[in-house]
């Protein structure tokens, strides 16, 4: 009796698995379609006309894509808030985290665990941002965060996007931000 439990819930957790596995492969390659035609702007920062939020894409040789209709006075401090993820190395990180997720998938910690980690990331690259250009972009840089995130949609667990997380909290981190 209990061989036919561990049976059926070894096919569970595999179904489990596998849709998840599906769900980032098919995010990953609606957003591989979506940027098919790209212009570089310098060195791995790439503008893309149907993507609506930066973020960073790929383990390896990670690229940076912004959206071709960015006003000039956000992409210096977009550019080194996802510049802030590749060098800590986030996308990797990131990626890691999702498989951790994917094979856990049934465990609610690991769940809170991946959701709070992802919150944090993009916590920790606002306040670099803020440190490094100073106060007098604070609300520029939140009303950015506002408008990358209202009615847009972002493929969760794919990239690492600018208005990706929970907006409301990472404005009132900045809100708080001290030297």
């Amino acid at each position: 009796p209990l061989e036919a439990l561990v049976t059926i819930g070894t096919y569970v957790w595999l179904m489990g698995f596998l849709v998840m596995v599906s769900y980032s492969v098919i995010s990953y390659l609606s957003l591989r379609k979506r940027l098919l035609i790209v212009s570089p702007l310098r060195e791995n920062i790439y503008l893309a006309d149907e993507i609506t939020t930066p973020f960073v894409m790929g383990l390896f040789r990670p690229k940076i894509y912004l959206p071709s209709d960015m006003e000039e006075c956000e992409m210096s401090y977009i550019i080194i808030h996802e510049q802030h993820h590749i060098r800590r190395a986030d996308h990797i990180i990131k990626a890691l985290a999702f498989l951790a997720l994917s094979i856990h998938w049934f465990n609610p910690l690991v769940w809170v665990a991946f959701i709070c980690s992802n919150r944090d990331m993009e916590m920790s690259c606002d306040e670099a941002v803020v440190k490094k250009m100073g106060d007098d972009i604070l609300a520029d840089y939140m009303d950015s965060l506002l408008n990358f995130s209202i009615g847009k949609t972002i493929v969760a667990g794919v990239p690492l996007a600018f208005g990706e997380g929970d907006t409301k909290r990472r404005i009132k981190n900045l809100s708080h931000w001290k030297k």
